[in-house]
């Protein structure tokens, strides 16, 4: 009877021990995961058709201009490269460092110009730096000062070749570029993008701030 009974109770210690574990990962990792996969909601108010650039409402007013200069040229029946070149490096950086507009760390801008197999290490690298400090602003209470690019200028761009991972090298264009805050909050104001040609697409492949 009491081998029974001290089965009993250990029975029902493990079943307390699994209501525990269970009540943990949803409290700490579970609410965790629904943060990092949090989706912003916003409306796509343009596109440039095969391309997969999209204008969204929330983009501020220099991103939508820089926008429309680079829908007009690529649907223009030709352009020089360069001019491609030099607009996607101002939208990815406008985007990048525009973060006032962005709801989390996990919502990094500038993605949709970067290199397709690069994307994840590149956001990584900007949810554990310039992005590492963002307040969730799900609930749209926000009070953190964040920064909004006012201007973007193309210094330099000079041709060059790339390496890629699988040691191939390919032409490229270093950018040389530098930009502006509405307010300034110690944030990079310059560096050099790296980009190559991918298909129809000019993609950043590479990136330097320096402050």
């Amino acid at each position: 009877m009491k081998k029974k009974k001290k089965i009993l109770i250990i029975v029902i210690v493990i079943i307390v021990l699994i209501a525990i574990g269970i009540g943990s990962y949803f409290l700490f990792f579970k609410s965790k995961s629904n943060e990092e996969v949090t989706v912003p909601e916003v409306k796509v108010m343009n596109k440039i058709d095969g391309y997969e650039y999209t204008l969204d409402d929330r983009d501020t007013e220099v991103f939508k201009e820089k926008f429309e200069e680079l829908k007009k040229l690529l649907e223009s029946e030709s352009f020089e490269e360069k001019d491609y070149v030099s607009l996607v490096s101002e939208l990815f950086i406008i985007d990048l460092y525009t973060i006032d507009n962005k709801i989390s760390k996990y919502d990094v801008g500038g993605l949709e110009y970067v290199y397709e197999p690069a994307r994840d290490s590149f956001k990584s690298m900007a949810m554990d730096s310039i992005y590492k400090t963002v307040i969730n602003n799900i609930d749209k209470k926000r009070e953190q000062s964040l920064p909004i690019v006012k201007s973007s200028t193309v210094n330099e761009i000079t041709p060059s070749t790339y390496e890629m991972p699988d040691e191939s090298r390919v032409e490229s264009y270093d950018v040389d570029i530098s930009w502006d805050y509405e307010t300034s909050l110690g944030y990079d104001n310059e560096g050099i993008i790296t980009l190559i040609k991918n298909d129809n697409r000019i993609d950043v492949v590479a990136f330097n701030p320096e402050k």
